[in-house]
């Protein structure tokens, strides 16, 4: 098959290339960067003539661009989304009912979203593990770390950025609707705190503009661009800094890596942003326990994070997202956890048992090998691309 990807920076993009490839398909990529994803007339016209002059049945993307889609309407050629981020507010837009898409979604609620709004061609296909890469270029260090998480504390925000000029109630509500989001084992709370009132509030406060073709609305813009990144901050450093302070007692570092380099954090070591290829699958394979902390915004499904700690054998100590228990077993291939007294204790049975802890390991590294590598995956969404082309 001839394909055309899109290439942008997003992390699976070099993986996603090669297993094409290996799978035998003629992959050549697009560069153009996007800036407008919703409307830019002279992008799609650009694309056009490139999809004419390399003729290809399919134009992939990870995650879904709107523009993408038009050019591929015009061209009439497929045009095969794979989803790693949630929510994409693109897919809030007119264009997601063209008969050329073929949208994958990693996050199930996501897909059920997509089915109730009368879309057709979306399939619900959760992320997998380059295991090939994973397990074959990690660099060997002689420095293990006790407890790890790599990702963004997301300090620089835009709720941080508005929250001065907005009203004294709307601001002390939202932040109550924060605090309420910390505490909630019930996922992601913050579209059901905003209620029409207070979107009225926020509309007429910020520049809420959308494109003419968008079908989003202020309530999902704000929950997720907005209050579910401050979210995932707040969490973040709060688990951080009570498990750094507890862990220390028994000299247990926690450490962080982040391109959050001016942040200080109480009792966690901070380290720098580390390459994606060249150096995490050697901090995930070094580190005892491994931390996800899933952001807010991603309702059920399972974050890259995840498939690159377990796809390597590193042990993994997730929150609990409800689609974990359809694909691994908890406690025997993976460790959850709900609150943080709960993350405290896990941490401190899985150091104190190094034998459970390593089988833990090995097994969740066997489940993904078996069942959710990136070529599996790949090969699967390409087998459900040709059945409805």
């Amino acid at each position: 098959m001839n394909i055309v990807l899109y290439q942008w920076k997003a992390y699976q993009q070099q993986d996603i290339y090669e297993t094409l490839c290996s799978l035998g398909h003629n992959v050549i990529c697009y560069t153009e960067p996007i800036t407008n994803p919703e409307e830019d007339d002279n992008y799609v016209e650009q694309l056009v003539t490139f999809l004419r002059s390399n003729p290809a049945e399919v134009l992939f993307s990870i995650n879904y661009f709107p523009v993408l889609s038009d050019a591929c309407k015009i061209t009439d050629i497929l045009y095969v989304a794979w989803t790693c981020d949630s929510p994409l507010l693109g897919l809030h837009h007119q264009s997601v009912f063209h008969s050329c898409n073929r949208i994958f979604l990693f996050d199930r609620k996501d897909y059920e979203t997509l089915r109730v709004m009368g879309v057709e061609n979306c399939y619900y296909l959760p992320l997998g593990a380059c295991v090939e890469r994973l397990n074959q270029h990690f660099p060997v260090t002689k420095e293990q770390y006790d407890i790890s998480f790599v990702g963004n504390l997301y300090t620089h925000n835009s709720y941080d950025d508005i929250a001065s000029s907005l009203p004294s109630y709307l601001c002390g509500y939202l932040d109550c609707a924060l605090e309420a989001q910390l505490h909630s084992t019930a996922g992601n709370i913050l579209p059901t705190l905003l209620s029409d009132s207070i979107c009225e509030q926020l509309e007429s406060v910020i520049d809420y503009q959308k494109s003419p073709r968008s079908n989003s609305d202020v309530r999902l813009l704000f929950s997720t661009t907005v209050l579910g990144f401050k979210a995932a901050s707040l969490e973040r450093m709060e688990a951080l800094q009570r498990l750094a302070f507890i862990m220390r007692r028994t000299d247990t570092h926690v450490h962080l890596f982040s391109e959050d380099t001016e942040l200080t954090l109480p009792f966690v070591t901070c380290h720098g942003p580390v390459d994606y290829h060249a150096e995490l699958p050697g901090i995930n394979k070094n580190s005892l326990i491994n931390l996800n902390m899933t952001i807010p915004n991603i309702q059920t499904g399972l974050p890259l994070r995840i498939w690159d700690i377990m796809g390597c054998g590193g042990f993994l100590l997730t929150n609990l997202q409800s689609e974990i228990p359809e694909m691994f077993e908890i406690g025997k291939e993976l460790e959850t956890f709900e609150t943080n007294e709960e993350l405290i204790q896990k941490c401190r049975f899985y150091l104190e048992h190094d034998d459970a802890r390593m089988q833990i390991a090995k097994q969740g590294y066997e489940a993904v090998k078996k069942q959710h590598t990136l070529r599996q995956r790949l090969t699967g969404l390409l087998t459900q691309v040709g059945r409805t082309s």
